[in-house]
């Protein structure tokens, strides 16, 4: 092992917690087994997840049944699941891009914007919420902002209305916070408060497909204002 530079496997085609939950469920305890087990005996590189695969339904093509199949938006968020869960188990996570489909495409566009450079830490997240499912992670980006991913692990469905969170991030009250939906794209400034030393996001609206909050420092910039021709 200490020769080898990469540790890959094939994780998924088609799992969700609707087919194949159990191995679904189970996959992180699954991956760290893996790890523990490779640098109990010298292995020192990276770890892959290859063919990440969620085949989408198409109407008229024959299908044999080895795999589930689900509606393009609802693919994409376990492709959109897949890809950050990896991430933050600091695995490289690969797409079977074969099976992917017109939302999938722009929703990896949208990761790998928002994802460049990410870097999985451990950041102290207080959740509050009537979910009992919701899943996160943190990152850090190579200019210190720091990101948190969340999503109800649930199954996935067409039009999620989301359910009413609360986030209390412990130090981060002289940050501000924007969030993306992944799926669309869609930017958002939060609306946070400070309490002591925590920032707080109330209503917050978590669905079944990450939301990518940044975690940036408040900055003061002050532009010029040109006033009967003076710069103040």
């Amino acid at each position: 092992m200490p020769l080898v530079d990469v540790v890959s496997w094939h994780p998924m085609y088609g799992t969700s917690p609707e087919f194949d939950s159990e191995y679904y469920y189970e996959y992180p305890a699954i991956v760290q087994e893996i790890k523990d087990v490779a640098s109990a005996h010298g292995f020192e590189g990276e770890y892959e997840a290859d063919e990440l695969t969620w085949y989408t339904i198409i109407e008229g093509t024959p299908w044999d049944g080895w795999s589930q199949r689900y509606s393009d938006t609802i693919a994409a968020k376990y492709y959109a699941r897949g890809i950050v869960m990896h991430l933050g188990m600091d695995v490289t996570a690969g797409g079977g891009v074969s099976s992917w489909r017109p939302v999938s495409f722009p929703m990896v566009r949208n990761l790998c914007t928002i994802m460049a450079g990410a870097k999985p830490i451990s950041l102290s997240v207080h959740i509050q919420s009537a979910a009992t499912d919701i899943r996160s992670h943190g990152f850090s980006l190579p200019n210190g902002d720091k990101l948190i991913a969340l999503w109800t692990d649930g199954v996935a469905v067409e039009d999620d209305p989301g359910i009413t969170t609360t986030l209390i991030l412990p130090g981060f009250s002289d940050h501000r916070v924007m969030g993306t939906g992944v799926l669309n794209g869609f930017e958002q400034q939060m609306i946070t408060s400070s309490e002591g030393d925590n920032l707080v996001i109330r209503n917050l609206m978590v669905k079944d497909c990450p939301i990518i909050l940044r975690l940036a420092p408040t900055r003061y910039v002050f532009l010029p204002v040109i006033l009967k021709g003076y710069a103040r």
